[in-house]
């Protein structure tokens, strides 16, 4: 027997109506004793599900209630009631490696740690004995500098995170500091190199930045934006220079539109994302529920949702590993997860599913998403 059932609303219903049990029974065609047990949630009665989905819906017309949702409320009743429910989703998804590789590394780096001082120990010693100290060759500061021409990260450069916004977005650099943010999970870097007031008189200034990957050169004039276009990117963005203090500029990131030859080219790369910065790839995941509909979510182990959502309920989550759910009717939920469009089965389905980022063993910039059933 389920203790929150559609019983107490079809009860409430027939009682409503001033209908009898054996007034319903004869005009249902079904036995007064089982539309007793369907308003007591007693379904043992029963043979099986798709006897007691009939019998619900058949009544709930008959009181003119939703069949949809008496069977959802049916639904979520029988996944609530579980001995165990969501066991399987809140099991770790760890291997063995994964257990013990914190306290592997964590050793390593002890053991490292050790080695090095022992190092810089024997290297203070034997600098004091020989009394000999050499000076670094300057061309090995130009050959530094040629090297970091061809790396797709500023190095040495403080840099801030930021999380672009539909429209545009703002933010505040500095001389020699910069920002990274993700353009659909490609990584972005750009550095403040050098700021130039000669034309302030005319109202603006000047603005030089680096863009990595590939440390390509912009120029910005203060009120004169510029779209950025590369092949690396999976699509255009456009800088405006808006202000500019002393030592400081403010800049405007404006996505736009997405075309549609940049719309086939992020289609076309599916689920597959290469990043610079593996520590930003997220999993977005978005729904929007188009029928009465029981959930429950996990977000990297969290529980997030439970319940039963109505029809036109929106969810957004963002995880850093995993995202793990059940949902109590497949087909009566539309999910994007990254911007890709999932199915997750057909209508009255009930799915357990877990969604999980795997990095590539070979290159540890390139990542796919995965969506497996529990």
């Amino acid at each position: 027997m389920l203790s929150t059932g559609p019983g107490k609303l079809l009860k409430e219903a027939r009682e409503s109506k001033g209908i009898s049990l054996r007034q319903a029974a004869e005009e249902t065609k079904i036995t007064s004793r089982h539309l007793q047990a369907l308003e007591e949630d007693n379904f043992s009665l029963f043979p099986g599900e798709t006897y007691v989905l009939g019998f619900l819906k058949s009544y709930a017309e008959y009181l003119d209630l939703d069949p949809e949702h008496i069977a959802s409320l049916y639904r979520g009743a029988l996944m609530a009631e579980k001995e165990v429910p969501l066991a399987e989703l809140t099991k770790p998804t760890m291997t063995p490696w994964d257990l013990y590789r914190d306290k592997i590394m964590l050793a390593l780096k002890a053991l490292i740690g050790v080695a090095f001082i022992g190092i810089i120990i024997y290297w203070l010693f034997s600098s004091s004995n020989n009394l000999h100290i050499e000076s670094t060759p300057i061309n090995e500061t130009v050959s530094l500098n040629e090297k970091q021409d061809t790396i797709n990260v500023p190095v040495g450069v403080e840099t801030t995170h930021i999380k672009l916004r539909s429209g545009f977005s703002t933010a505040v650099l500095r001389v020699g500091e910069g920002i990274n943010f993700s353009l659909d999970n490609v990584e972005v870097y750009l550095v403040l190199e050098n700021l130039n007031h000669q034309y302030a008189a005319e109202g603006g200034s000047t603005a030089e930045l680096s863009l990595y990957p590939g440390k390509k050169p912009i120029v910005l004039k203060e009120s004169d934006p510029v779209w950025i276009q590369e092949d690396f990117l999976p699509r255009k963005f456009r800088l405006t220079l808006t202000g500019a203090t002393k030592t400081a500029i403010k800049l405007q990131i404006d996505l736009g539109e997405i075309t549609e030859e940049e719309l086939a080219k992020k289609q076309k790369q599916e689920t597959e994302t290469r990043i610079t910065n593996p520590e930003n790839f997220i999993i977005v995941f978005d729904a929007v529920v188009t029928g009465p509909n029981f959930v429950e979510f996990y977000v990297d182990g969290q529980p997030r949702k439970k319940g039963l959502l109505a029809a036109g309920s929106r969810l957004h989550y963002e995880a850093n590993d995993s995202i793990q759910m059940k949902i109590g009717d497949a087909g009566a939920i539309q999910v994007k997860i990254n911007g890709k469009d999932y199915k997750f089965g057909p209508r009255g389905k009930q799915v357990s599913k877990v969604i999980r980022k795997i990095k590539d063993p070979l290159e540890s910039t390139r990542f796919k998403i995965l969506v497996k059933d529990l």
